[in-house]
């Protein structure tokens, strides 16, 4: 917990910032904020009162301000952090800042390279329900926290999604850690898997002696890391399939974790249970944002071959006689080099496949050139699904209003920017 009263975030607009930025309103602190531009999320802390600068520069730093958070991506030429260094205010990045403000809470931390943000959820719906009135901070805003994503709650316990990206999640101490699964990712900071997979060893090693692990011991690659807990509970002894409004069977496993914590806190297991089912998923994962022309669309944040096949399984699960269109913005150039083939694989539960561009991020610089959206439509078309190549925004939106129609459902998918095409295509 921190003791300082007034607080500045640099980046206030990454989902994880504005998530502590709130934490720390709620308890009592001051808080202002700057982004590089303007976004959903700045518009939303904007309407909770919230005072942000956009553009980035020493000014915006308040003179009573005694502690600068910043996100992982400004880098140490940021004007406000070189002011903030300069007038010998507290600099932390945001792992470090919300590892200190949930210091002196029972922690439940959801690691794991994929479902995080939906097992958080499920986690924290379930609780609610049955009683216990966690503190949480997850990867999306969710219609339970009134279109928020954190909540100061008054239990002992707080629910956290961990993200692993530059080992972030080491900066928690958890009493009750769940790992939803593993496999390579982050390539662009971890060297390898081995790499990869002992950040999970090194947090799992982080458990007190009473400290207890929950992950499902049939999925891949997670051995070493289950054999170093404390005590394990395997949510794949949980045989109990779900109704649940979000659909697919990842879904269903992250329930059962859930379900999990939900035993380990002592909670009423039926109107746990209810929370779970009830829980009707957050922005971007598996959205229903509107109509045009017959078509639903829906938003998704599908960036990984894996979540890819997943949010497809799911589409067509959910509708099984419909037409599945997916416009899908590949999220970084690194792991589009490394993960070429994989990806190409990754969409046989389409019926085609838009590609606009790649959004780049961390490696703006990165000489992979030869990597492109049309890279990524060649790859994908090697498997026999209709692939379109765009190239941009407009021009993806402009074959959407002429290409969709009746009986058709539309994932718009990605992490980066292109939830901004759904937007554009339903503005009117």
């Amino acid at each position: 917990m921190f003791t300082e009263n007034n607080f500045h975030f640099v980046g206030i607009g990454g989902i994880g910032m504005s998530g502590l930025a709130r934490l720390l309103r709620d308890s009592g602190k001051k808080v202002s904020g700057s982004d590089a531009e303007d976004s959903p999320i700045v518009a939303k802390l904007r309407a909770e009162k919230f005072e942000i600068a956009i553009g980035q520069k020493a000014a915006n730093i308040p003179k009573n301000c005694e502690v600068v958070v910043h996100t992982l991506a400004a880098n140490a030429e940021n004007p406000e952090l070189v002011a903030a260094e300069e007038r010998g205010l507290e600099i932390l990045d945001y792992p470090a800042a919300l590892g200190r403000f949930v210091a002196e809470k029972k922690v439940i931390a959801i690691a794991g390279t994929h479902g995080k943000t939906t097992t958080t959820g499920l986690v924290v719906a379930g609780a609610l329900a049955a009683g216990e009135n966690v503190g949480c901070l997850v990867g999306t805003n969710l219609p339970m926290l009134d279109g928020k994503n954190a909540r100061l709650g008054e239990s002992e316990w707080f629910v956290v999604e961990a993200c692993e990206y530059r080992r972030a999640f080491l900066n928690f101490a958890p009493q009750i850690l769940v790992v939803t699964n593993a496999e390579p990712e982050h390539l662009d900071y971890y060297s390898d898997w081995a790499d990869y997979e002992s950040a999970f060893v090194e947090l799992v090693g982080k458990l007190p002696k009473n400290g207890v692990l929950v992950a499902n011991s049939h999925e891949p690659n997670l051995e070493k890391i289950i054999s170093g807990a404390p005590h394990f509970f395997d949510a794949g002894d949980v045989l109990e399939n779900f109704e649940l409004k979000i659909p697919g069977e990842m879904n269903r496993r992250n329930a059962r974790l859930a379900l999990v914590v939900g035993e380990l806190l002592n909670l009423d297991p039926a109107k746990f249970r209810e929370g779970i089912a009830n829980f009707a998923g957050g922005e971007r994962r598996f959205e229903l944002r509107g109509e045009f022309a017959g078509a639903q669309i829906f938003d998704d944040y599908a960036h990984h071959p894996t979540e890819i096949r997943a949010t497809l399984e799911a589409a067509r699960e959910r509708f099984p006689d419909k037409k599945i269109t997916i416009i899908y913005q590949q999220h970084q150039l690194d792991r589009a080099a490394k993960m070429l083939a994989e990806i190409g694989a990754s969409f046989l539960d389409a019926d085609r496949v838009v590609i606009p561009n790649i959004y780049r991020v961390r490696d703006e610089s990165d000489s992979r050139g030869q990597v492109s959206g049309k890279t990524i439509a060649d790859e994908i078309r090697k498997s026999g699904v209709e692939t379109i190549f765009t190239g941009d925004f407009p021009k993806t939106v402009e074959w959407m209003r002429e290409n969709l129609g009746e009986n058709e459902v539309v994932i718009v998918a990605g992490a980066g920017d292109v939830f901004r095409i759904s937007a554009k295509l339903l503005a009117n």
